[in-house]
């Protein structure tokens, strides 16, 4: 054991003292090396950035129907009970889910149509920029006795119900002239019908929960409670409904002549017993977005999901991969015959001052790793030099797209659970390279030390 540890004593201080050679080892290796790391960091950041990118985008999740079916209490319980399924909520027939929102509190705005999308507790949409859930619940106003800008209180006899809360994409609320204040406003919604050739009209009163970015929604919708939205059809259906009123009858808080105990049986029915024609669902990840719409192509039902836009990802992934494989495989042949042909070099040059430490008594196992030892020196301080290269490459490409990217992403991004690995890899190899020397350091003979004396 002395006697390697002096080996490597010397070793160091060999290499120390040929530092002109030994720095231009060490930029050589960090020359062929940061480019390498480079490319890694490249692979991964453009790759990361387009996942995070799709996986902050609850629409990559989302598998869409494409046409109108039945789906009843045990489709939903079963699609629920997938473990690729994270939300699920039944959708009505598109005709039946538009409404015409206006401000109340603002009459010279005029009223818009919106869709209206159903939600419940957990939907990824808005959990996504970390909004409030839309749900069934008491208005504040109408509970406190405030003034609500519209017709407020309840008839004698009539039972109050709760505002429905809604959740608004940026252009509904725009149009509906709520700016950065829009969450806690009420807006009047209508909807129409027509029975027996007349047309008739309902409303009912919404209170805005929060409001969706731009890049949610491109268009004027409306997310509301399950129960809201099946009221709507039941109206247009031609039959009784809560939550809306004739029209000119509407008031916050008020039900259109159903007690708590019909409300209740109302929801219950909504919930657990309607069948309806569509559903909005969303995957867990990525990988689950395929086998969902296996799933429903095995039921003969028509999905649309982003599949291609999953694929690409996945695509250039793999693209990037085999190119890194390549020229990586080409570096690393590189790599080793120079490190090899340097080392066989060394010792050929070193010949006779290596023969006189065979004759002053040092073993084999010390010999072979004097030229190791000297190659692993130059692997670790040329990895070290070509990490601080990759350094400063990313921060200049990182800050050139900077216009083009958001906040956290990065177009250059070696991960550092990456670097032991690089490390490790390049130190074998390195020390694989210098075998061959090693062992022509361990054949010379002391008596050719002698002769030359």
């Amino acid at each position: 054991m002395n006697a390697v540890l002096h080996t490597l004593n010397m070793a160091w201080r060999d290499y120390r003292h040929e530092a002109l050679l030994s720095a231009c080892s060490v930029f050589v290796l960090a020359a062929v090396l940061a480019p390498l790391m480079v490319l890694l960091g490249v692979r991964h950041g453009v790759v990361q950035a387009m996942t995070e990118r799709l996986l902050n985008d609850p629409r990559t999740l989302e598998v869409t129907p494409s046409g109108s079916g039945r789906y009843g209490p045990q489709w939903f319980r079963a699609l629920s009970a997938l473990p690729e399924t994270a939300f699920v909520v039944p959708q009505t027939r598109s005709i039946a889910a538009v409404i015409t929102l206006s401000n109340p509190a603002d009459k010279r705005l005029p009223a818009n149509p919106a869709s209206l999308v159903a939600t419940a507790p957990g939907d990824p949409l808005p959990a996504r920029y970390g909004l409030p859930d839309a749900v069934l619940a008491a208005d504040p106003a109408e509970k406190n006795g405030a003034d609500t800008g519209v017709a407020a209180g309840n008839a004698a006899g009539e039972n109050a119900l709760p505002v429905a809360g809604v959740i608004l994409s940026e252009s509904a609320a725009r149009k509906a002239g709520l700016g950065d204040g829009a969450a806690g406003a009420l807006l009047e919604g209508r909807v129409e019908r027509i029975v027996d050739g007349r047309r008739e009209a309902a409303t009912v009163y919404l209170r805005v929960a929060s409001v969706l970015p731009a890049e949610a929604l491109s268009t004027d919708a409306v997310l509301v409670p399950l129960e809201l939205l099946a009221a709507s059809e039941d109206y247009r259906d031609g039959r009784d409904a809560p939550f809306f009123r004739p029209a000119g009858k509407a008031r916050p808080g008020a039900a259109y002549g159903r007690g708590s105990s019909d409300l209740d049986a109302y929801i219950r029915d909504v919930r657990d017993e309607r069948v309806y024609a569509s559903f909005r669902l969303y995957a867990r990840t990525l990988d689950d977005v395929a086998p969902l719409r296996d799933y429903f192509l095995e039921r003969n039902v028509d999905v649309y999901v982003r599949a291609a836009e999953i694929e690409a990802v996945r695509d250039l992934d793999r693209s990037f991969g085999v190119v890194f494989g390549l020229i990586t495989g080409a570096a690393l042949f590189g790599f080793t015959a120079s490190t090899a042909g340097n080392a066989l070099a060394n010792v050929k040059r070193k010949r006779r001052s290596l023969g006189v430490m065979r004759l002053l008594g040092f073993p084999g196992r010390g010999m072979l790793l004097f030229p190791v030892a000297q190659g692993v020196f130059t692997a670790a301080f040329g990895t070290a030099a070509a990490y601080a290269l990759y350094l400063c490459t990313a921060y200049g490409i990182d800050l050139y797209f900077a216009g083009r990217i958001s906040g956290a992403e990065t177009v250059c991004a070696l991960p550092p659970d990456r670097l032991p690995a690089v490390f490790g890899t390049v130190l074998l190899v390195s020390a694989a390279a210098s075998l061959s020397a090693a062992f022509r350091a361990i054949s010379i003979e002391p008596s050719e030390v002698i002769r030359d004396v």
